[in-house]
C-alpha cells in the first residue's frame, strides 16, 4: 500500500499506510502504556498493533487534524486540553507509579489531534515518562497557555495576551490541586534548567530559543503565580 509521509514532527520519519501509522519503535514502557489505554478504553491515544516486516512500529491512525499554525487557541480549546490530560492521567490508575503519571512529555501543537474544533487525542508518545501531574500541566501550558517567548507564539498564531488567565483556565479544567498550583511554575523552571544543563533536549529547536524560554519563565514567574494562588 502507498506510504504517505506525515508532517509535523521533527525527530522521526513517520508514514501513514492505510488506516495505520508506521514509525520507529517506541521504548517498551510506551508500548505498555498504549496497550493499557486500549484495555481500559481510553480513546485519546493511538492503539499499538504490532511491527511490520521492516521492524517499524504499527499504530492505529487517529482521525482528525493536527494543530498546525494558526493553532486553534480559544478558551474552549485550552479547557479541553486540560480535560483531555486529566482523562489520560485518570486512565492510568493501576499502571503509573504512585503519586506520578506517565506524562506525554511533548505536548507540542502538532502532537494534539482535533476534531470539530476541539482536541480529542494525543499522538507521538515517544517522550512519555514518569513525572508529576503538575509538571505535565505545566508543560501543556508552555504551548497552550502561551508560557513561552513571544516569537514562537506569533509563529504559531497563539495570542500573546491573557497568559495568566489561560494558565488558570488550564489548571481549572484539569482540576489541579492547590498544592500543584503552588509548585507549577517552580517545577517548570526546574525542568527547563535540568534539560539544558544535562543536554537532554531533542529535536530541531535552536539552543538559544530553549534558553530564552527558560529566561522568560523565570522573569514572569511571580506574575504567573498570582493567577494560581
Amino acid at each position: 500500500m502507498e506510504e504517505i509521509p506525515l508532517v509535523g514532527g521533527d525527530m522521526n520519519t513517520v508514514v501513514r499506510v492505510g488506516d495505520t501509522v508506521r514509525r520507529p519503535p517506541e521504548r517498551p514502557h510506551v508500548i505498555a502504556l498504549l496497550e493499557w489505554y486500549e484495555r481500559v478504553g481510553f480513546d485519546g491515544a493511538p492503539r499499538f498493533i504490532g511491527r511490520d516486516e521492516q521492524g517499524r512500529e504499527i499504530l492505529s491512525f487517529v482521525e482528525g487534524t493536527p494543530a498546525f499554525a494558526p493553532v486553534p487557541s480559544s478558551d474552549d480549546v485550552v479547557a479541553a486540553i486540560g480535560r483531555l490530560l486529566r482523562r489520560a492521567h485518570d486512565a492510568q490508575d493501576g499502571f503509573a507509579p504512585p503519586g506520578l503519571v506517565i506524562g506525554h512529555g511533548d505536548l507540542f501543537w502538532t502532537n494534539v489531534i482535533f476534531r470539530n474544533g476541539l482536541p480529542v487525542a494525543l499522538i507521538d508518545w515517544e517522550l512519555a515518562r514518569p513525572m508529576t501531574p503538575t509538571l505535565e500541566v505545566a508543560m501543556a501550558a508552555t504551548y497552550w497557555a502561551g508560557v513561552r517567548i513571544d516569537e514562537q507564539l506569533r509563529e504559531w498564531g497563539i495570542p500573546l495576551d491573557r497568559r495568566g488567565e489561560r494558565l488558570r483556565l488550564l489548571c481549572d479544567a484539569y482540576e489541579l490541586s492547590a498544592g500543584g498550583r503552588a509548585t507549577l511554575v517552580d517545577e517548570l523552571i526546574a525542568y527547563r534548567r535540568e534539560r539544558i544543563e544535562k543536554g537532554l533536549w531533542r529535536g530541531t529547536t535552536p539552543t538559544e530559543i530553549i534558553r530564552a524560554n527558560l529566561r522568560w519563565t523565570e522573569e514572569h514567574a511571580a506574575e504567573l503565580g498570582t493567577f494560581l494562588a
